[in-house]
């Protein structure tokens, strides 16, 4: 987990999960996001209390392991996790970001009718319009609908939101969080869905020795996971559709996948002619986010400040000054397959061996096979009795006679529930009808003693008979 962190310490995700435990404890997970979109656990705490002291201790515990921590940028948590103070005061110069989703979940829960004193369609029209607020582009874009949510919206909801959500907008704001750097993560999506693959394996209210037993399953499938991903993106090279020589191969070649497919799609959108204004130096560029401060290195847009890595506006910009498209300062080094590479558990030093070969473990399990159905037994003896239909009909009489007699047998047999073995013997082709040489008996299993036994027994004639008589004939003999 430190080793984890260690490489990738911008960003991480904080939440709880509770219910797990049968000491009633929340189990708090941290999150961070590695070069190829993945997510790793960093860090797991039981908090017996959630107080202000309790997750001060946490957060210093975990700061006090993890050195790198203070080169941490952003952590995504929830709105309704007590004492976020803690968090600021514990990540100082971080940005302390709100769950998009938990966002929007509060305003439905807070903004109600009976709450609020409000109409139902009052609650519909101001719902709407935080929703718009929530994913405003820019600060004016926000001002312009906050305005408008303090002239048309109810008094009520107006109080309610500038007391709780307008002082703290830009940890909320969609178009805000970009600025910070968070990856495009705008929500705990990623924590929210290993709690469900949690609550999928562990029981609920488990015991301590129970939780941890099947934690660590979890944690060794993802960290598996993680490393095929690894194994596939280091030693496959992916057919690019780009010609020889172009700025996606060396994007391609320097990033890893994940990260060269956002820098694609950028180069891709590059070509849509734009116009730049010169301001006093800057290159000013209009769009659909406000004007954007353009440079040959440097952009103000949300992807760009988001990702760390080169958007369309750089690349149109330095097209236009006919400057060369690929430049790898451009990108954040987190992003580099040169660093993903180096810090992949798959081929770290720990797994190499004394030539520097990488070691690789395989673990195979024997899985225990399911019961068959009533049904599926049904379909598996039927697909074996047409078989033997189809080759009891394909002889001359007298055999078929003979095979449909053994059958019958066979059948008397199960009915009365005796079991029956498989006898396999020669013979000479004047003596096929009586019991030659044992050559191997399978019956009944050797703990098992009914008091009567069949056995079907084959017989082997020579190829002078007929044409079309069979080389081996069975037959049915019981043993008492």
């Amino acid at each position: 987990m430190m080793d984890a962190y260690r490489a990738y310490p911008e960003m991480i995700s904080v939440d709880a999960t509770y219910k797990l435990l049968e000491i009633r404890m929340p189990v708090y997970l941290v999150l961070n996001e590695d070069a190829m979109g993945q997510s790793e656990i960093v860090a797991v705490c039981f908090l017996a209390e959630e107080d202000a002291p309790s997750l001060k201790f946490f957060f210093d515990s975990f700061k006090k392991r993890n050195p790198e921590s203070r080169r941490v940028r952003v952590v995504m948590a929830d709105k309704d996790i007590q004492e976020r103070d803690v968090m600021k005061r514990s990540f100082s110069g971080a940005h302390i970001l709100i769950c998009l989703f938990h966002t929007m979940r509060s305003f439905k829960r807070e903004v109600s009718c009976e709450k609020l004193g409000i109409s139902p369609g009052q609650r519909l029209f101001c719902l709407e319009l935080l929703q718009k607020i929530a994913y405003s582009k820019n600060r004016n874009e926000y001002a312009a609908l906050h305005a408008q949510l303090e002239a048309d919206a109810a008094l009520s909801v107006v109080d309610y939101f500038n007391a709780n959500w307008h002082a703290i907008r830009d940890e909320w704001v969609m178009g805000m969080n970009f600025q910070t750097g968070n990856f495009l993560n705008t929500t705990n999506n990623r924590l929210e869905s290993l709690n469900a693959k949690l609550k999928s394996v562990i029981s609920r209210y488990s015991s301590l020795e129970e939780f941890l037993d099947k934690f660590y399953v979890i944690l060794t499938a993802l960290r598996t996971e993680r490393d095929h991903t690894a194994a596939v993106a280091i030693q496959k090279r992916r057919a690019a559709p780009f010609p020889p020589g172009s700025a996606e191969i060396e994007f391609c070649t320097f990033l890893t996948t994940y990260a060269a497919d956002y820098v694609c799609k950028q180069l891709t959108a590059s070509r849509k002619a734009v116009e730049f204004s010169n301001e006093n130096g800057d290159y000013i560029l209009k769009s659909s986010e406000g004007s954007i401060v353009v440079a040959v290195d440097t952009c103000s847009c949300s992807f760009r400040s988001s990702m760390r890595l080169p958007c369309r506006h750089i690349f149109s910009l330095r097209k236009m000054l006919d400057m060369p498209l690929f430049d790898k300062n451009l990108c954040d080094a987190r992003w580099s397959v040169q660093h993903y590479k180096a810090n992949s558990r798959l081929f770290s030093r720990t797994n190499q061996g004394p030539n520097g070969t990488v070691t690789c473990v395989a673990m195979e399990s024997t899985a225990r096979r399911k019961p068959f159905s009533q049904h599926q037994k049904f379909r598996k003896a039927m697909s074996v009795a047409t078989k033997l239909a189809t080759l009891t009909s394909e002889v001359a009489r007298i055999h078929f006679e003979r095979r449909v007699e053994m059958l019958e047998h066979l059948v008397k047999c199960w009915e009365e529930g005796r079991e029956v073995g498989l006898m396999e013997i020669t013979s000479t082709p004047h003596e096929w009808t009586e019991p030659a040489t044992l050559r191997h008996v399978s019956t009944v299993g050797e703990h098992e003693t009914p008091r009567h036994v069949s056995t079907v027994v084959e017989h082997h004639i020579e190829a002078h008979q007929q044409p079309g008589t069979p080389r081996h004939v069975s037959t049915v003999v019981e043993h008492q």
